[in-house]
């Protein structure tokens, strides 16, 4: 069986290495000239910088097991302990996120005020509406400072998005499960003595996240081709037939299904002709913009001591930037010996103009935040930018009845179906975890 991936992102990349495992004859098909989307490490004057995620969490095991089948097994580079430290930017300085219960009512994180409304979590009532925005599901758990100060920055972090907006199942749909479960996050967390930092190790490849495409593009051979666009997809009594576009000009390719694994509003144009319903739904998925802002100095002229992971600042702080990224902490191996390296992130969904600001205006800025927080001085060895206009999708309160009716509308549009991160995770862990019950799906359907 053929299948066409349209789309070489980790989503795409992943399910063809499933497909090609399951017997199948998978072709991926790329209009870029490389592979990965928007993950990809760029090597500058000795340091290796990420233009997308910097790793992946080794407690998904669908992850370390796919890097392992593909022989990258030994270039897996695991973060240090001390990157579980990770810091909040609150009233004017830096301040740790503790690690358990017990470490947060010692902690100077929030005021006694807040901590107190916190110690009431146990009585919280579960959600009325099973689907609510992280804040007021935040406020209902945790009270209006915790929710402000700490999920604000979580989900900066994670989807440089606006607690308000994104769904709290969508989102977090363990947070969700927990509730359902429990009633009480505190008594949850209790009983797995587990604090504000995730499960798992940072982990990232010898050479970067770039290793991690890279090899599967190499793993999977001529099933990958770059620089062909898919311009439509149509239907005959014979199965699927992309319309492309290539070096060798405009022709058809011949497939007995199709996944599309590209961003949503390219996924709404290819599916519009089959399912225009379906396209109106993808094109109403926001996307926030960001801009990475990668920075180096001498190990000398930074006075944090860098010991951990970075820091987030939730939007209220007035700051000019989401968080950043203490990457020489985390691994040393990206930056040259006596250098420290910082990943910047600016704009997402709470400050999007500040994406579009000129790129001296964006370098100035990361480095006089930079500057204040963590006290660099004088002038950077080393500033590059990265920009992304749709760099992670907004699940947004009515994400999941939205994605509930594409997956219907869908699965009556015989050999095409939908993956990537637009609709059911947007971290590396997730899109991976993903390739292998699509996959199935794909065969069983076409076993009918």
């Amino acid at each position: 069986m053929r299948v066409a991936i349209v789309g070489a992102g980790i989503s795409g990349l992943a399910l063809a290495e499933r497909l090609a495992a399951l017997g199948s004859e998978p072709l991926v098909l790329e209009r870029a000239p490389r592979v990965g989307g928007r993950i990809a490490t760029l090597e500058k004057d000795g340091f290796l910088l990420e233009t997308g995620p910097n790793g992946f969490l080794d407690s998904a095991p669908k992850s370390i097991e796919l890097v392992e089948r593909i022989g990258l097994g030994p270039r897996l580079r695991r973060a240090g302990p001390e990157a579980k430290r990770r810091w909040i930017y609150l009233r004017g300085a830096l301040r740790q996120v503790p690690s358990g219960p017990r470490d947060f009512f010692r902690s100077d994180i929030l005021p006694l005020s807040a901590k107190l409304r916190i110690a009431l979590e146990p009585f919280s009532r579960r959600a009325r509406d099973p689907d609510e925005s992280i804040a007021s599901f935040g406020r209902r758990h945790l009270g209006a400072r915790a929710t402000r100060d700490l999920l604000g920055a979580m989900v900066v972090g994670i989807y440089a998005g606006d607690a308000e907006k994104l769904s709290l199942p969508a989102c977090f749909p363990r947070m969700a499960a927990i509730e359902r479960e429990h009633r009480s996050l505190v008594l949850a967390m209790m009983k797995r003595g587990r604090g504000g930092t995730p499960p798992g190790t940072l982990t990232n490849l010898e050479g970067g996240m770039a290793a991690l495409v890279q090899g599967l593009a190499a793993w999977l051979g001529a099933a990958v081709r770059t620089g062909v666009r898919v311009d439509a997809i149509r239907r005959d009594d014979q199965g699927i037939l992309l319309s492309v576009v290539d070096a060798e000009g405009r022709h058809e390719i011949r497939a007995d299904a199709v996944a599309i694994t590209t961003p949503a509003g390219e996924a709404a144009r290819l599916v519009e002709p089959l399912e225009p319903e379906v396209a109106r739904l993808a094109r109403a998925i926001p996307y926030a913009p960001l801009a990475v802002v990668h920075l180096a100095w001498p190990r000398e002229k930074v006075a944090h001591p860098l010991d951990g992971f970075g820091f987030l600042v939730p939007p209220h702080e007035g700051r000019g930037i989401l968080g950043a990224l203490f990457v020489s902490a985390m691994f040393p191996w990206k930056a040259p010996t006596g250098t420290a390296l910082f990943t910047v992130m600016v704009g997402g969904a709470v400050a999007p103009e500040k994406t579009r600001l000129p790129d001296d205006a964006l370098v100035d800025l990361a480095v006089s935040e930079l500057s204040d927080i963590v006290g660099t001085a004088g002038t950077p060895l080393l500033a590059e930018i990265v920009r992304w206009d749709q760099a992670i999708p907004q699940y947004v309160v009515g994400h999941l009845a939205r994605v509930g009716e594409i997956d219907e509308r869908m699965g009556k549009v015989e050999g095409v179906y939908l993956g990537g991160d637009a609709w059911k995770g947007i971290g590396v862990n997730e899109c991976i975890a993903a390739a292998e019950p699509l996959a199935r799906r794909i065969l069983q359907r076409s076993d009918r």
